[in-house]
């Protein structure tokens, strides 16, 4: 993102208490506008995001723009006040798209942070909504929106200002060929050397500006390029079929050649050009919950405890502290705690509250399955469930609400109720870019031993149209999903869905045989990544101690044992042998020759990858 460079170095940050007399909050449908600025001054933010909303709309189409969790703008009065909470470099904005919040910064500065946010904003969106965005459109329609500005008194907006940066850049000609500009990814040298990568912004901005407002406007082609995509063309393919590569390149030649390139202005409905934010109390702890959230998001748990736990000794019965202190206990794999405070807490009044409390408690009772016994866990869940039950009532449909009540049922011996079909079902339509929701789906047909189904849903993210963690993802719950089967089909009697096993699909399925009459399938083991370090042995046990990474016990070539720690559900399970493409579950087993890939993390190593190796 040329507009704005996210650092990966870690900032130090002091923590600033806020001033509780200067914070307000105003809620729209689409977004949480806080911070020390007046009611006014966050009403016109909030009014200006959502105005950017439903145009962004127009050109992604109301689905793909669809919010399926909700966007927290934090607004600060000047730099000074802003600096602890930069990600990185000096910045009048920053927007983080997460799986169940989404985070904006932002300094209260008129037209310049507006630039910047709105480029940010569109990034997020698409984030959210496809899986897989095509980085020259991620960037195209990202600069093309950022000279969004409102008219009238919000009533119209004007979209598609030209750039003079851009234009200058391109003078007049096209610097990349089409072709090689639809595959341009985020490790090519034109997106990541400065000398090239001011042609790749520019003719990415001039395409998107020549299907928008040139005539016959192409812009209705726009998601039926972005479905080809998701269904599996490359985007070259999906550009091919969806608009003509040969012709789209000679008009884009003619189209940068204009002296003029026109701006075009959108009329809002009656009902956006008069929306009125609502406003909402803000104490001084609730203050600090926001910006301990933002930390947490930013800094990390260090940086959101400094801010929270004053906090919470100042108003210890405080319900939004308490939720965030759950986030912080939770973040640093304390589940146990997490749980029993939102347990103990009062029920929330605010259906943001309600919504995070909802979030820690169901993803710590699923990450701690040795939680408590079956009444403890069936009643922290109950309390989760009325948690999101009371966000439907109270705030505008989430995707992301719908999609966690289905996935509370999958922690229960029962088969789901038709209530987690439909919301998983909604859930989807309305974040089709959502690949932990395909998931959830094809889990609960599993569940309900459809089997047939369940394939159906998680088949196609096998294929090489989604990146490597995704098809990584969809083969290990293929592998389960084919065990649970057998086992199912051999014995009727339902295995209990809480053991820990994890699939291991057979590495070497579909590969031709080698030699001239056939045989043993030739091993194509996972290739070692940067920073990660394969080790030969055999696996001996695996331990999963309750709340805390598995250990995996492995005895090298030379006879010493070590012990190494990864989450059964991230690592990465591959066999190469034809007796061994079931389940992997913990505690003691035949020893097995194995590769085992690490990958250097702080304080120890973490497991990434399990190969179990072809018999000799």
């Amino acid at each position: 993102m040329r507009a704005l460079a996210f650092c990966l170095a870690l900032a130090t940050v002091s923590a600033a208490a806020p001033a509780a007399a200067a914070w307000h909050r105003v809620d729209s449908p689409n977004f949480i506008v806080t911070g020390d600025a007046t009611v006014r001054d966050l009403r016109r933010i909030a009014s200006r995001f959502e105005a950017f909303h439903h145009a962004l709309s127009r050109i992604l189409g109301a689905t793909t723009t669809s919010a399926p969790v909700p966007t927290v703008v934090v607004v600060f009065p000047n730099m000074d006040a802003f600096e602890p909470y930069l990600p990185g470099r000096t910045s009048p904005g920053w927007a983080s798209a997460g799986r169940d919040v989404n985070y904006i910064g932002m300094m209260n500065a008129g037209d310049f942070t507006d630039h910047v946010i709105f480029h940010e904003y569109t990034h997020l969106v698409l984030a959210n909504a496809i899986a897989r965005v095509p980085l020259w459109l991620n960037e195209g329609v990202a600069e093309f929106y950022s000279t969004f500005k409102l008219m009238d008194d919000g009533k119209r907006a004007q979209i598609g200002l030209p750039i003079v940066e851009h234009l200058g850049h391109l003078d007049g000609s096209i610097r990349v060929p089409l072709a090689e500009l639809l595959r341009v990814d985020h490790k090519s040298p034109r997106y990541n050397e400065n000398s090239r990568a001011g042609d790749f912004y520019a003719e990415s901005w001039a395409l998107i500006h020549m299907l928008v407002s040139d005539q016959p406007s192409r812009v209705a082609d726009i998601p039926k390029y972005l479905q080809a995509v998701r269904d599996g063309a490359d985007e070259t393919q999906a550009w091919e079929q969806v608009f003509g590569t040969t012709r789209t390149e000679n008009a884009l030649r003619q189209y940068i050649k204009r002296p003029i390139l026109s701006s075009f202005v959108i009329t809002f409905p009656e009902k956006m050009a008069s929306l009125t934010p609502i406003e909402t109390p803000v104490s001084d702890a609730d203050a600090a919950g926001f910006l301990g959230a933002l930390q947490l998001r930013i800094h990390g748990v260090d940086a959101a405890a400094k801010i929270v736990e004053p906090a919470l000794a100042r108003e210890p019965a405080n319900v939004f502290v308490n939720g965030v202190m759950a986030k912080i206990d939770f973040a640093r794999r304390d589940t146990g705690a997490a749980i029993a405070r939102l347990m103990a807490a009062t029920a929330p009044k605010d259906w943001f509250a309600s919504y995070l409390d909802g979030l820690t408690l169901s993803e710590a009772v699923r990450l701690d399955q040795g939680y408590g016994d079956a009444a403890s866990r069936e009643a922290a869940l109950k309390r989760a469930a009325s948690l999101f039950d009371q966000v439907r009532r109270d705030h505008a449909e989430l995707a992301n609400v719908l999609a966690e009540l289905a996935a509370i049922e999958l922690e229960r011996d029962t088969p789901p109720t038709a209530g987690a079909r439909a919301n998983i079902e909604r859930a989807r339509e309305l974040a089709p870019g959502r690949i932990d929701y395909v998931l959830t789906d094809g889990q609960l047909f599993a569940q309900d031993r459809e089997f047939a189904k369940a394939r159906a849903v998680i088949g196609p993210l096998m294929t090489p149209a989604y990146p490597e963690d995704v098809r990584n993802s969809a083969r290990r719950l293929m592998g389960g999903l084919v065990d649970l089967e057998k086992m199912v089909t051999a014995r009727p009697a339902s295995p209990d869905p809480r053991s820990r096993s994890v699939a291991v699909p057979d590495a070497d399925a579909g590969r031709p045989p080698t030699g001239a009459r056939g045989g043993r399938f030739v091993p194509e083991y996972r290739a070692v990544q940067p920073g990660e370090q394969r080790l030969d042995g055999v696996l001996e046990r695996i331990d999963c101690p309750p709340g805390r990474p598995a250990v995996f016990s492995v005895r090298g070539a030379g006879g010493a044992a070590v012990q190494l720690e990864g989450s059964m559900t991230n690592v990465e399970f591959l066999s190469y042998r034809d007796d061994l493409t079931g389940g992997i579950s913990c505690g003691p087993r035949d020893p097995l020759p194995v590769y085992v890939t690490i990958r250097e993390a702080s304080p120890k190593p973490v497991v990434v990858a399990v190969e179990f190796l072809p018999k000799d």
